[in-house]
């Protein structure tokens, strides 16, 4: 489970992270239609973000590096009282504004 700071995560959200839960793809199964959107990560990899065509939620994302992940956005759960990332990426990227859990694992890259 992570949290990102980069820009594009930041960007993407219109806030200071986004939170994914990863699982393996073969352990989630996922039901009609999505639209997607594909970028490159500033280390090459191609990410395609899914979300739903009706409502725009972003629902989940691939990343070329890691093809059987999935990262689940943790807002797409009904209850995310469960989640609590584990590792913190790009750090240095974090607006002073967003505050984060100092026992948390802090890298400066994915």
């Amino acid at each position: 489970m992570a949290q990102c700071h980069c820009e594009a995560c930041r960007r993407l959200t219109g806030t200071g992270h986004v939170v994914h839960a990863f699982f393996r793809r073969e352990d989630v199964k996922i039901s009609g239609t999505t639209k997607s959107h594909k970028s490159i990560s500033d280390a090459g990899n191609t990410r395609t973000r899914h979300f739903c065509p009706e409502c725009g939620s972003r629902l989940f994302a691939e990343n070329s590096k890691t093809p059987g992940a999935l990262g689940v956005s943790v807002g797409a759960f009904d209850n995310s009282e469960w989640f609590k990332p584990e590792v913190i990426l790009y750090y240095s990227q974090r607006p002073k504004w967003d505050p984060v859990d100092d026992t948390i694992e802090k890298h400066e890259f994915m």
